[in-house]
Parts: structure tokens; sequence; C-alpha cells
């Protein structure tokens, strides 16, 4: 029956080579000289090949011996090179989330709440309306406006995300029919759908950004709709009427089920659900 090479053999034949000799090598690798001599000869046995001439001044590499230690400090660089490179991701793994513009604007108004320099993982946010695929690992965290249905996706609740119409503070009805609405992308959203159905005759400015509706609305430009945790961080807006009750919606952290026992994982779960759960705002 064929031997099968080990391969830390060659890790200590790497050291049995650059001391020509076992008492070298034991003294760096931290094995007897019993067991190297016993490895060197379980590695020629593997390999059908004389590695070493032994004797009373110690091991000598035959021709054969000095083509593997060529091949084997190859391996060494490429392993020192990978053992870098696995160092620099393990000191802190990066949780990727993604969500809707104002979530993700209110978790980075908000960062210093849940996270720290000295957290073992480091954040990445994705700001759109895209469904990225969590499945394939394209974001470890979705915060998303549902349940997820996936058998192969966990799902954590962590509240109620409300809309409410808001104006200039002081303009009072004199701009009951002047709206600001979405267009492109950020006409397909929930809001934006709303508008197009209730107030499309009466827009007056469009924008494919909320972030620039906001702004608009803080001149007096018009009226916008807005997510209560956006409307209400600012003094100079005032709400009109009561809540938007159709376009009330949950509010769900979304992972892999296996991806969640992560560590790294589950620690930035467990920060963010406590602070979205404390129904935040965003920064003014």
């Amino acid at each position: 029956m064929k031997s099968v090479m080990d391969w830390q053999d060659l890790r200590l034949f790497l050291a049995v080579a650059r001391h020509e000799g076992l008492t070298g090598a034991a003294k760096e690798t931290g094995a007897s000289p019993a067991t190297l001599g016993r490895r060197m000869t379980s590695l020629e046995t593997a390999l059908n090949t004389r590695l070493f001439h032994r004797g009373a001044s110690g091991y000598a590499l035959t021709q054969e011996g000095g083509e593997l230690l060529a091949a084997a400090q190859e391996m060494e660089t490429s392993a020192a090179a990978i053992e870098a490179w696995k160092s620099d991701r393990t000191v802190s793994r990066s949780i990727r989330i993604s969500g809707g513009y104002w979530t993700i604007r209110l978790m980075t108004d908000n960062l210093e709440t849940y996270w720290a320099p000295s957290c073992p993982w480091r954040l990445e946010f994705l700001a759109d309306l895209k469904k990225r695929d969590i499945a394939r690992r394209q974001v470890d965290i979705g915060v998303r406006n549902a349940r997820p249905e996936e058998p192969w996706l966990a799902g954590q609740k962590v509240g109620t995300v409300r809309f409410a119409i808001y104006q200039k503070t002081g303009l009072g009805a004199d701009i009951e029919r002047r709206w600001i609405g979405l267009v492109e992308d950020a006409a397909n959203s929930p809001s934006g759908r709303w508008l197009q159905r209730h107030v499309r005759g009466d827009v007056l400015i469009t924008t494919n950004e909320a972030s620039h509706a906001l702004s608009l609305a803080r001149q007096g430009a018009g009226r916008v709709l807005l997510p209560t945790f956006v409307g209400g961080a600012f003094a100079d807006l005032e709400r009109v009427g009561e809540e938007v009750s159709e376009l009330e919606t949950e509010r769900w952290l979304v992972m892999h089920h296996e991806e969640r026992h992560r560590p790294e994982t589950r620690q930035a779960l467990t920060a963010i659900r406590s602070f979205l759960s404390s129904d935040p705002q965003i920064r003014p």
C-alpha cells in the first residue's frame, strides 16, 4: 500500500535541511531528535526517495533532497503569506448591512450608540432599494420591512416604521397644493407610489434622492412624505395631519440562518437590534 505524505513533515524537513542535522532542528521545532529521525524516514518512504546522506557529521541533502528543499521553501513562503493574509482579515470581520436610504442614514447618524472601534467587527453600509441576496452572502444583515419567507433566512422584528406628511414650520395651509415628488428608482418606493396615487397633480418639484426632498421641504418649497423618525427630528418641520397608516411597515433584521451564529455577526445583531428597538431618530 502506498504511503501518504504528511504535509507537516515538510516543515520538519525544512528545519533538518537548514540545520543539517537533528539537534538544531529539534531546538527550532520543539520535536525530539528521535521524532525528527522517524518523520524524515516516513517522508522518504512516502516519496519513495532518499533525501539525506546520514552520517556522523549530520544530515546532508542528496540531489533529490536539494530539489525538494527548493520546492518546500516556495511552499513555506506561500504559507507565510497566507497566514499574514488570514491574520489581517481576522483582526476584525466586516459586517455588510443593507437597507433603505433613511434606515442607513439613521444607523450612520447614531453609529456611536451601537458600535465602537474596539468592536471585533467592522461595518459596511449599502443604502438602496435593492433586495440584495443574503443567501449568496451579498450582505450579512438586511434591514427589511417584512418577515423573511425563505426557509434559509432568519429574521428578528425590531420595530415599526410610520410615515407622515411634513412641511416647513409656520407656513400653514399656504402650501397645501405644493408637493415634492420622487422620480426614477425612488418613485418605485412605497412613498413614491403613494405620492403618485394621491398628490400627483400637485407635485411641483421632483428629485430622485429622498435627502434632497427633505432639504427642499425645510426651505418651504413644498410638502414632503417622510418616515416619522426623520420628520420628527427637525424642529423646522411640522407634521400635517395624522400618520399615513397605509404606509406603516414592520422593521426586520434579516440574515442567513447559519451566518447568525458566527460570533461577530451575533454581536452585531445584538447591538443593532438594541439600537433599532429603542425607536431612534436621525440627527439633524
